[in-house]
C-alpha cells in the first residue's frame, strides 16, 4: 500500500487552510465581529417566562422600542420552593453597548415584552445585571493576555524538549499551527453571527492544549527517528513519524468528539446556552486541532528547515 507524502503533497493543506482565511476575512469585513456583554459592556436582562417564546421576535421586539441591538434567547432553569423542583424557562437580552441601559429604557424592554409574551415581570428569578464598557474591555485584555501567556509558555517548553532537533523552529511552527486552530475558531463564531465572550477563551485554551499535546507526539516520533534512521532525510522521516502517529490522532479524535457531541446533544436538549456555546467550540477545536497538527505543524518545520538550507547555501 503506498503511503501518502504529507510533504510533497502539503501544498494542498496550505492551500485549503488559506482558501478558509479568505472566506473568513471576507466573512469579517461583512459581518464584522460580534462581542458579548461581558467584553464590550451592556445590560443583560433575565426575565421567566410562561410560554413558549420566539428569542428573534423577542429581540427585534426590543431594537424597536430602545434602538440598539439585541441578542435574545430562552434558558432553562430550576427553581425549588423546598418541596419539590420546578422547570422554569428564563428569557435572557443581551443588550451590548457603550453604556449600561438606563432605567427608563429597561422599563420599555419589559413593557414590550410583557404586551407581547406571557412572562413573569415580578419573578423573584428575574435578573437585572449591567457591565461598565471599562470593565468589559478590561475583561477582553485579560482573555487575550491569558491566550498569550499560553502560548508563550508552550513555544519555551517545546524549545527546550526537542532542543536536539532544532526546538525553536519546531516550537515556533507548533505555535504556527495553534494560531490556525484560533483563527479557525474565530472565523466560525464570525460566520454563524456568535457574540465572543469568555466561554469562547475557555475553549480556546481547551484546544491549545489539545492541539499542541498532538503536535508534540508527532515532534516525538520525529526525535526518535532521527536516531533510528540516520541515513534518511528529513522528509523520509517525517512522513514516517505522521504515519506511526496518525491513527492515534484519529482514534483520540474520534473518542473525544463522541464525548463532545454527546455534551452538545445534552446541552440543546435541554437548551443549555453556555454548553450549546462551549461544547461547540470544542467540536470545532479538536477538529481543526487534529487537522493541524498532522497537515500543518510539521510539514511546516520541514518548509522551515528546507528554507534555511537554501540560505545557508546562498
Amino acid at each position: 500500500m503506498r503511503r501518502f507524502n504529507f510533504i510533497k503533497n502539503r501544498k494542498y493543506a496550505f492551500g485549503f487552510s488559506i482558501v478558509l482565511y479568505v472566506f473568513f476575512i471576507c466573512m469579517l469585513i461583512t459581518k464584522g465581529v460580534g462581542l458579548d456583554i461581558s467584553f464590550r459592556g451592556g445590560t443583560r436582562i433575565m426575565i421567566q417566562t410562561v410560554s413558549e417564546v420566539d428569542p428573534n421576535k423577542a429581540s427585534d421586539l426590543v431594537e424597536d422600542v430602545i434602538g440598539k441591538n439585541a441578542m435574545a434567547s430562552v434558558m432553562e432553569t430550576y427553581s425549588s420552593d423546598g418541596q419539590n423542583d420546578e422547570t422554569v424557562y428564563m428569557l435572557r437580552i443581551d443588550i451590548a453597548g457603550n453604556e449600561p441601559l438606563t432605567q427608563e429604557e429597561e422599563d420599555k424592554v419589559k413593557e414590550v415584552l410583557a404586551k407581547n409574551f406571557d412572562v413573569v415581570i415580578n419573578s423573584p428569578l428575574n435578573e437585572n445585571s449591567s457591565i461598565a464598557p471599562t470593565v468589559g474591555r478590561e475583561a477582553l485584555r485579560k482573555a487575550v493576555i491569558a491566550v498569550v501567556i499560553s502560548m508563550v509558555l508552550i513555544l519555551l517548553y517545546v524549545s527546550w524538549r526537542f532542543r536536539t532537533i532544532g526546538g525553536l523552529s519546531a516550537a515556533a511552527c507548533g505555535i504556527m499551527a495553534l494560531l490556525h486552530d484560533v483563527g479557525v475558531m474565530f472565523g466560525v463564531y464570525i460566520v454563524f453571527g456568535l457574540p465572543l465572550n469568555d466561554i469562547f477563551v475557555a475553549a480556546i485554551l481547551t484546544v491549545i492544549g489539545y492541539s499542541i499535546n498532538d503536535t508534540v507526539i508527532i515532534y516525538d516520533r520525529i526525535r526518535e527517528n532521527t536516531k533510528l534512521m540516520p541515513k534518511s532525510d528529513l522528509e523520509n522521516i517525517i512522513n514516517v513519524s505522521i504515519q506511526q502517529s496518525i491513527s492515534r490522532s484519529i482514534n483520540t479524535l474520534a473518542t473525544t468528539l463522541i464525548a463532545l457531541v454527546a455534551l452538545l446533544v445534552f446541552s440543546v436538549v435541554n437548551n443549555i446556552g453556555s454548553l450549546i456555546d462551549f461544547s461547540f467550540s470544542l467540536v470545532i477545536g479538536t477538529v481543526t486541532g487534529a487537522y493541524s497538527s498532522i497537515f500543518i505543524a510539521a510539514p511546516l518545520w520541514h518548509l522551515w528547515k528546507e528554507r534555511k538550507v537554501v540560505v545557508k547555501k546562498a
